[in-house]
Formats: structure tokens, sequence, C-alpha cells
């Protein structure tokens, strides 16, 4: 990922931390804190395939606050997005989809349009990535 598209979100400070989590089977976030504090959350999500990104959306904090955009296979506002990564299938997931999802939990760190082109580059990467084949 490149930096300047994630620095726009990430409050000032002395130190950046991420830690990986797995919620569940289906689901993989990367938990951005700055100083200790949480300020982004990147994950990627199966869900089922007759969904879209307005589902996946809707059960996200973050992602709907403010003006939300619609494009093709994105959501966006100015504190997050879902994306759809075309193409991936998984045999443990048969019947779903994957999603990516990006929150800014840093107060006063909101840009739609650097979030249209976070999504849309995180989105790109996960596709390219080993887990989808």
């Amino acid at each position: 990922m490149d930096p300047d598209l994630l620095a726009p979100f990430l409050p000032p400070g002395e130190s950046v931390s991420a830690r990986q989590t797995t919620p569940n089977g289906g689901t993989q976030r990367c938990n951005v804190s700055v100083d200790g504090e949480l300020a982004l959350v990147a994950g990627r999500l199966w869900w089922e395939k007759t969904g879209g990104v307005v589902d996946v959306a809707a059960v996200h904090a973050q992602v709907s606050k403010g003006d939300v955009i619609t494009a093709d296979d994105l959501l966006y506002s100015g504190t997050g997005a879902v994306g759809k990564v075309e193409g991936c299938t998984d045999s443990t997931h048969p019947d779903q989809a994957l999603f990516t999802v990006l929150q800014v939990f840093a107060s006063g760190r909101e840009s739609s349009s650097t979030m249209k082109r976070l999504v849309t580059e995180y989105t790109g990467q996960v596709q390219k990535g080993s887990d989808c084949t």
C-alpha cells in the first residue's frame, strides 16, 4: 500500500503499530494504532454472494458516516469504505464473495476523495494477493 494514501487518516503521534486479528473464519483485520489509540481498521471478509457493498457497509461502523458515494463495486465516505473484490473464490467459502472494508476511527481525519483512492488501491492489492484465487 502507498503510505501517502494512509497518512491522511492517521493522527500525529510518536509511534504507529499494526495488529492482525481474525475475529472469525471469514474475516481478517489489521488494526492500525497511533500512540496506542486505534486510528484505522483495514479488513477483508467473505460475505454472501447475493449481498453487495451497501449490505456490508450497513454492519460496519464509520463506513456510512457523512456523504456516502456508491460507484461500481465501491462504497465510500470520508471515514470508511467497502470494496468488492472481483474474481476471488475460496473452497472454504463457496457461496460467498470477498469484500474489503476500511474504517477510520481517528477524529478529524475525513477525506472522501482520498478514501476512494485508498479503497481502490487496497481492494486491488487484495485481489492480487495469495488469498484470492
